[in-house]
């Protein structure tokens, strides 16, 4: 269920079913921890999926009430609203974990780790008017989970490779850094760090090491360990 409560008390204010949603059978402590970026507040409207494979939709945060629908936005996996504009993260074809089966006694959070991890295929960015809901742009590529930024006229992705730096509001390519390492498998209680911090970006890909870019050019300004 989608639950909106006072934030003073805790009441409930309403409540929405919510059909299909990931397996709850899934190893604790073992993610997915995209799910939590499918939930976002802006001002009085609420953004949302409301189901696993569902598109994006507006809701009245007051009443929880549709108000429109994304056309395009299905099987979001990723939700970023930001100065008018929202921006989702869309896969094509079967998500990684459609198929969990758990198998008892074998070590189940041993096996996420290993055979249901990010399958580095290619995932497309499509921006909206967050208020009429009409597609601006969008752009394919291979997007690693939980990079997608937005900030200073900037979307910045990791694409499995390299730091990708996006214009926010046409979707042309700005610059392609050098090659920023990452480790092997990315299972989904980890994901690739990409943060933007005024005009610099942050990334650390759970190799050791942690990069600074220049959110300008995408030269690289330093590099450090990263335990």
């Amino acid at each position: 269920k989608l639950i909106a409560r006072d934030a003073f008390n805790g009441t409930v204010l309403w409540s929405r079913e919510i059909p299909k949603w990931h397996n709850q059978l899934w190893p604790l402590k073992s993610g997915p921890s995209q799910l939590a970026r499918r939930l976002v507040v802006a001002g009085d409207k609420l953004f949302v999926t409301m189901s696993i494979e569902g598109p994006m939709e507006c809701l009245d945060a007051t009443s929880g009430k549709t108000l429109h629908i994304f056309k395009g936005s299905e099987q979001t996996e990723e939700i970023i609203v930001e100065n008018g504009t929202a921006f989702v993260l869309t896969r094509e074809g079967k998500w990684e974990l459609d198929e969990y089966l758990p198998k008892h006694n074998v070590g189940d959070q041993a096996r996420v780790r290993t055979e249901f991890v990010w399958d580095a295929t290619p995932r497309t960015i499509k921006a909206y008017d967050a208020e009429k809901g009409s597609l601006l742009w969008e752009k394919k590529d291979k997007i690693a989970p939980i990079t997608m930024s937005v900030a200073e006229g900037c979307l910045v992705y990791h694409d499995g490779e390299d730091v990708v730096c996006l214009d926010r509001d046409t979707g042309q390519e700005k610059w392609r850094s050098e090659k920023a390492s990452r480790r092997t498998l990315i299972p989904f209680n980890f994901a690739p760090r990409l943060v933007i911090y005024e005009d610099v970006v942050l990334y650390a890909g759970g190799d050791g090491k942690m990069k600074g870019y220049d959110l300008k050019s995408g030269k690289t300004l330093w590099e450090s360990t990263h335990d």
